[in-house]
């Protein structure tokens, strides 16, 4: 069990590019609810998901099948008292014999061996699905914060501007409006959000069923980026770490091993045996030594034969697949994906958002000296929560596409070295 506390140690990672949506001012829902970063839930997940402990029991059974392998046969003993008709007294018999397989000398703990590597390699496999599906959940959760924060900060901005309406209206000092089109704004969004806060409540069960959690409403948090390796070092690591390559490599190594058995162990079972004799009356005292071969009219070893050939197969025509150059392909094409759409996060965040915040604070200017109309003044506003919505939507899709990219690899980005 120590690969899989190391593993679990080692698979917390944090969230990538969302420390640059802080900006927005969507940070905030409500300060009561507890923050949780995503090392926090990944970490209650390993310690609390049921999805653990199915993957314990699963690798408990196959460390089970690795001792059952490896195992030999008990001796057996057999004992005789024999007493003469003559009246010479008794007598005894003792034989002691060892069933043995021909692959007991040497394969059986090979294979015992592959078994064990095979089913660590599967639970690391398992927590790291677990860990790429508890990001996921966060991710979308953010998302869902991010928009109902950025929805009731709209509503409250109409509701603003609706007051200075009135306002305006009761000191006429600039001429009357003939309607306000902030007022079905602020309604809206605050459905918006409504909205937005139900797809959090849903997120958050979720996790909560991940996590062992009790499903209270929580603050996903944002933290600093992870800059992108170079392109090398990132086919390096895949090469190495990918789990679809370790998997079919040990399955691989693991079905040989099994053939190598069934093969050997269609040989006949011998079991040596050493007896003692003593005749009754005492005067005599044999030893023997011997051997019982089994007789192989039948091959009762024919399936599990052809299962291992079977197994083996299929395992090397998965990793001639992955070797085939699809693997490389995919983790390029995944890597160029995130590049272009970190890029693309990057030019909404610092550059686009910014210019249409300012557009709107320059109109709200413009506005209040009456100068415009309360209509250039909404279409402002809409162009500038279409923005913001996108620029959440931009980081959303390439935190995703990076988890993308580590299922492709095998492991996180900050793990390559």
């Amino acid at each position: 069990m120590t690969n899989c506390v190391q593993l679990k140690a080692g698979l917390r990672a944090g969230l990538h590019l969302a420390c640059i949506v802080s900006g927005l001012g969507l940070s905030t829902i409500a300060m009561a609810q507890a923050p949780m970063s995503l090392s926090d839930v990944v970490a209650d997940a390993l310690q609390n998901s049921t999805d653990v402990a199915r993957l314990d029991r699963d690798l408990a059974l196959r460390l089970a099948d690795a001792i059952e392998a490896e195992t030999r046969s008990n001796p057996e003993v057999e004992v005789v008292a024999r007493i003469s008709d003559k009246g010479e007294g008794a007598g005894l018999e003792l034989e002691v014999s060892q069933p043995l397989r021909f692959s007991d000398f040497t394969l059986r703990p090979l294979y015992a061996a592959a078994i064990r590597q095979t089913a660590t390699v599967e639970q690391e496999a398992g927590l790291f699905d677990l860990v790429n599906r508890v990001t996921e959940l966060y991710l979308a959760h953010w998302a869902a914060q991010s928009r109902e924060a950025m929805a009731r900060k709209a509503a409250e901005e109409a509701t603003t501007i609706t007051d200075r309406i009135e306002r305006i209206r009761r000191e006429q000092t600039l001429p009357t409006v003939q309607f306000n089109v902030f007022v079905p704004e602020a309604l809206r969004r605050r459905e918006e959000a409504t909205l937005h806060a139900a797809d959090r409540a849903v997120l958050e069960a979720r996790l909560a069923f991940e996590t062992g959690g009790d499903g209270r409403a929580f603050l996903s948090t944002a933290s600093a980026p992870s800059p992108l390796p170079p392109l090398e070092r990132i086919l390096a690591f895949a090469a190495d770490r990918d789990f679809g390559a370790r998997l079919a490599r040990a399955r691989i190594t693991v079905n040989e091993a099994r053939l190598s058995v069934a093969e050997k162990d269609r040989l006949p079972l011998i079991s040596p045996r050493l007896n003692y004799d003593i005749e009754p009356g005492g005067v005599d005292r044999v030893w023997g030594i011997g051997v019982a071969v089994e007789v192989p009219l039948w091959d009762r070893n024919g399936a599990e034969v052809a299962r291992a050939q079977a197994a083996l197969q299929q395992a090397r025509l998965h990793l001639a697949q992955l070797n085939s150059g699809a693997r490389e392909a995919l983790v390029v094409g995944l890597y160029r994906q995130v590049a272009l759409l970190d890029a693309r996060a990057t030019a909404y965040n610092t550059r686009i958002v910014p210019a249409y915040r300012k557009t709107y604070q320059d109109i709200r200017v413009v506005y209040d000296q009456g100068q415009t109309d309360l209509l250039d003044l909404w279409q402002v506003q809409a162009s500038l929560l279409d923005a913001e919505e996108d620029a959440i939507a931009t980081v959303i899709d390439a935190l995703t596409a990076r988890v993308a990219l580590e299922r492709a690899i095998g492991g996180k980005i900050e793990q390559v070295n």
